[in-house]
């Protein structure tokens, strides 16, 4: 790697969560250092417990 990056590999990872409640307290990408932030996106996060951020990236698949 002497001239830098040439390409990048995309890669997807799982999150789960529990009886389809989706909110960004429960999710990994969160962090609480200073203040709640997606670790994905940067955005700073006002209410973690009932939903997710309105950057948020996730592709959210429900059970029928």
């Amino acid at each position: 790697m002497k001239n830098g990056t040439l390409w990048y590999t995309e890669a997807q990872v799982n999150i789960f969560f529990p009886e389809d409640h989706v909110c960004c307290d429960l999710c990994p990408l969160m962090e609480t250092y200073a203040r709640k932030q997606c670790r994905r996106t940067g955005e700073y996060l006002l209410d973690t417990r009932a939903s997710v951020g309105f950057e948020c990236p996730l592709d959210i698949k429900k059970k029928e």
